[in-house]
């Protein structure tokens, strides 16, 4: 509740200012959500649907710096909120467009309208472009002389190694997202720094501009925003500040990059490599890292051992500081990979035996983390977090007792709490504020003392083996080194001088240093032996006048028609006196999405729509499409999420009219011989769903629903000279449906275009079926005679995606099987053609009761990183796959002599469009080895193709 309070708070201190500087000034309410579900930190703006999401856990991120996390997070969507709207083209209630577009296989069955699908594109024209270095460099930019979010020394250290280093992000780089952590993560800070050098070149109104210059129905461009507002194209604009960056990084890094003293690199894999800590006997180091991931928050523990190099995994997981026993048999950490009853994942803390070889876990939903032993090995000391706030806990590990040792309510943070050797102290770093400060808490008083007195970030404090010196790590520079400081004699050592940071330290009892060095390629783990002081005059970070200055200070910009900001010196502990009403369901808008789709050689326009409730509990989404010959299709979804399992009801109806040439023979027998005639036939097709799915665990979900099906027909026909009608119905069907998924994909850089993992479908239907077998008497005004067609069905589609030994190389193999246990219609089989199928073949080729499918492709990438911009596409990764389809589908028993096989490639490519949407393009060519005969038609021994364009691979 506090946390509500205060975001409250500051979101009507911060309006004004915003929607001044962007001269937006909203005519509807804004919705604030505060999440505090899961340990889980971040912020998202919804602009299309005027909300915004605030987790409480604020932001504990190895690549930004400390800040307020509420002043910030808020500012920061708010400014999304405002400035996204601001560059709307249109109203509020169309996102996008769509275009869309369905192609068909020639070959059919007589009792189908159309064969198989073979081309399936969705393409959706964005309301709203601007690119994600823009977006986000002025959200964290925010308001001159405001300061809840600065270009600190994370960021600075970020964009410095990136541009000695030769690795900043090219200007195309900037538009999209779709790296890796270290890789998204240059997105924002390339685009702090390059709106801070816009404001400075060209003004304070470039913010306003540029988003208004957006408003064009037609400009899809930001380059050429750009040159309308600056007066230079974007290339040209980043050349220069790319060649300004180059040459003031030199200069003020010119002392370091003469003295530098980094040690050596133990571990070089992985951008995440964090929290090294040597064993009490100095033989090994324990770490977590992420080396062959991709994310940040991949990271695993390990054990390094130093005589022979090698290392052991103990945990997957793991986050946050970790901390050996005195003995050194067991080592205490946290991570949150248990999921409570409610669908929670919380950080608990847990001891891994070195004896026994076995974890164990210590709390349950604590939300605990940063475990540290005490010298006498009774203790463990660790951060606990409630409400954006954290306190620290203690637990006995005798008794099991836990007590927690402050009192912190404001949403103060804690970072890497450590025993002294005599138990009597607890060293910390905390914030409350911009930066981080180093405490000592005496624990028989409870005060604390600052160990530093400067205003630079200080964190990471260690005690050194001799219990009277810490190591730390400090930018009183400007940029992060370790240092120590004898807590007895004051006196302050520095032991590093890296051009990127240093951070983590632990030292052993040789004096040996280990810490974690950032450099261009992310966080490594380096060593020191036998370190000696660095001399205060090598580690300059020289500054110029005119020199690199990113920062949102009040000095810098002046506030031109800004409103007077009075709200720096903020004081969030003194919250109003909000009236606070339980929740009561509230309905954004209604949003369309229009589109318009060729479907069979035919036009079609209609739209999407759909509302949600405010938090996403219950809703629906709906469509229609409709074309000049009456046919359309109508779908409506509805979903309620409030009792934990979701609750859903879906309903479709599709129409299409068609016609049938009546040969000379009949025409002659109706009595029609002057004209050309055709019988004409509306098909009608109704289906409901409603049923329930289940969310199991993370990777895992269940769904058990009831299906109810009607298939209908009318005719109209001329007999006699006259038209007559009639309709009927065909089919109708009732399933009784459970299905089981299984999803579990490495989340990787490369999860879509060439995933690493597992997947599978099994289901089971119970269905209930009356097919139409003709009229009651001769006469086709009769009523309907049908059959029963009862019987349990079984599918299976499983998928299993093999990571090879070549980077990016995989082998795939899916298995599709199912089996209907009693004799049915043809209309009942399964089809085992085309694209979901045997690709070699026409979808209604191959077809039975029984099915069995199996389909191995090895996928290489043609290139990983094309970084090519053409118009508003950006082209990334191009992959290859080279695939062998074979299976069957048949009535009988299993005859493999009868089974099909075909061979062929499939082209991946993922790209970007309007700088935010993601887009994925696959072509297939397949070619059939066998050649068949089904129903007087010949397959096989011919190439088929089949394309696909969407926000996701559709095969």
């Amino acid at each position: 509740e506090r946390t509500a309070k205060v975001v409250a708070k500051i979101a009507e201190e911060i309006y004004e200012p915003v929607t001044t500087l962007y001269q937006f000034h909203p005519k509807t309410r804004y919705h604030f959500i505060i999440r505090d579900h899961d340990d889980y930190s971040n912020g998202a703006t919804f602009f299309y649907d005027n909300k915004i999401e605030i987790w409480a856990t604020p932001m504990d991120f190895e690549l930004r710096g400390t800040h307020n996390w509420l002043r910030n997070v808020v500012t920061h969507e708010f400014t999304h909120m405002i400035s996204l709207q601001a560059a709307r083209k249109i109203t509020q209630h169309i996102p996008a467009f769509y275009l869309q577009a369905i192609g068909y296989e020639d070959e059919r069955r007589q009792d189908v309208l159309h064969g198989g699908p073979n081309v399936i594109t969705s393409y959706p024209i964005a309301m709203t472009v601007i690119p994600p270095w823009f977006a986000e460099g002025i959200a964290q930019y925010q308001i001159p002389g405001l300061e809840y979010d600065t270009w600190d020394s994370h960021r600075d250290m970020i964009l410095r190694t990136a541009t000695l280093d030769n690795k900043l992000l090219s200007y195309n780089e900037m538009n999209v997202f779709g790296k890796n952590s270290l890789g998204n993560e240059k997105v924002y800070n390339h685009g702090f720094a390059f709106v801070s050098y816009l404001v400075d070149q060209y003004g304070l109104e470039t913010l306003r501009k540029l988003p208004k210059t957006m408003k064009g129905f037609f400009r899809f461009s930001f380059d050429k925003a750009l040159k309308k507002v600056t007066g230079k194209g974007a290339l040209e604009l980043y050349k220069e500040w790319k060649k300004y960056l180059k040459v003031k990084y030199t200069q003020q890094s010119q002392e370091i990059l003469a003295h530098r003293v980094e040690g050596s690199i133990l571990e070089s894999k992985g951008i995440s490599n964090l929290h090294p800590v040597w064993s009490p006997d100095g033989t090994k180091i324990a770490y977590i890292t992420n080396k062959g991931n991709d994310y940040l928050s991949q990271t695993r523990l390990v054990v390094r051992d130093m005589t022979d190099g090698r290392t052991r995994t103990i945990s997957g997981g793991v986050h946050f500081a970790i901390s050996w026993s005195p003995d050194g048999s067991k080592i205490a950490y946290a991570h949150k990979r248990a999921r409570s009853k409610g669908g929670s994942h919380f950080y608990d803390i847990y001891i891994y035996d070195f004896t026994t070889k076995k974890e164990r876990r210590l709390t349950f939903s604590l939300r605990a983390h940063s475990p540290n032993w005490s010298k006498d090995g009774k203790k463990l000391v660790f951060v606990v977090t409630r409400d954006g706030t954290d306190n620290l806990g203690v637990l006995n590990l005798d008794n099991q007792k836990l007590k927690i040792i402050t009192s912190f309510k404001n949403g103060e943070q804690i970072y890497n709490p450590q025993w002294s050797h005599n138990g009597k102290l607890v060293l910390f770093s905390m914030s409350s504020g911009n930066g981080q400060d180093i405490y000592l808490m005496d624990l028989a008083k409870g005060t604390l003392s600052a160990v530093l007195d400067d205003p630079a970030d200080s964190r990471d404090a260690v005690f050194a083996p001799d219990g009277n010196t810490i190591y730390f790590s400090w930018d009183k520079t400007g940029i992060f080194n370790i240092y120590s400081k004898n807590l007895f004699t004051g006196k302050v050592t520095q032991w590093t001088n890296v051009i990127g940071g240093a951070f983590m330290p632990s030292v052993n009892a040789k004096g040996d240093l280990v810490y974690s060095l950032f450099t261009s390629g992310g966080y490594k783990i380096a060593l020191l032996t036998s370190p000696k002081p660095v001399e205060e005059n090598q580690s300059r970070y020289l500054t110029y006048k005119d020199g690199i200055q990113f920062a949102s200070t009040e000095s810098t910009v002046p506030l031109n028609s800004i409103e007077p900001i009075n709200i720096h010196n903020f004081n969030d502990s003194q919250i109003p006196d909000f009236e606070v009403k339980p929740y009561h369901n509230q309905y954004s808008h209604i949003s369309f999405l229009p589109r318009v789709m060729i479907d069979y050689g035919t036009l079609k326009a209609g739209s999407y729509l759909y509302s949600y409730d405010i938090l996403n509990k219950y809703g629906f989404l709906a469509g229609f499409d409709f074309n000049k010959h009456g046919d359309y299709d109508l779908f409506a979804l509805l979903e309620y999420r409030n009792l934990g399992p979701t609750l859903f009801l879906e309903a479709y109806n599709k129409v299409e009219h068609t016609k049938i040439p009546v040969d000379s023979t009949e025409r002659l027998r109706r009595g029609v011989i002057d004209r050309e005639i055709s019988d004409k036939f509306r098909y009608s097709l109704l289906e409901v769903d409603a049923g329930t799915r289940f969310k199991l665990n993370d990777t895992d979900m269940l769904q058990a629903a009831f299906i109810f099906s009607r298939y209908s027909t009318r005719v109209k026909f001329i007999d006699g000279g006259q038209e007559n009608s009639f309709g009927f119905t065909y089919f109708i069907g009732r399933d009784f449906s459970l299905k089981y998924t299984h999803k579990n994909i490495k989340p990787a850089v490369n999860s879509e275009i060439n995933p690493v993992g597992r997947a599978f479908t099994i289901a089971y239907d119970r269905e209930f079926n009356k097919f139409l077998i003709g009229f009651e008497v001769n006469d086709p005004f009769s009523p309907e005679i049908f059959a029963p067609y009862n019987y349990n069905k079984f599918t299976l589609d499983w998928n299993e995606y093999i990571g090879l030994p070549i980077a990016d190389h995989t082998f795939s193999i899916n298995v599709q099987a199912g089996y209907i246990d009693a004799r049915v219609d043809s209309f009942f089989n399964f089809f085992a053609g085309g694209l979901w199928g045997n690709r070699g073949y026409p979808f209604f080729s191959i077809e039975g009761r029984k099915m069995l499918l199996g389909r191995a492709t090895y996928r290489f990438p043609l290139a990983k990183h094309l970084d090519f911009q053409f118009l508003h596409l950006y082209f990334d990764k191009i992959f290859l796959g080279l695939f062998y389809d074979y299976g069957n589908a048949f009535n009988g028993g299993l005859n493999f002599d009868q089974f099909k096989s075909s061979v062929g490639f499939q082209l991946r490519m993922e790209t970007f469009s309007f700088y935010s949407y993601p887009t994925k393009i696959f072509f297939d060519a397949a070619y059939g080895l066998d050649e068949f005969e089904s129903a007087s038609q010949k397959y096989g021994k011919e190439w088929r193709f089949y394309f696909g364009l969407s926000f996701g691979f559709m095969d």
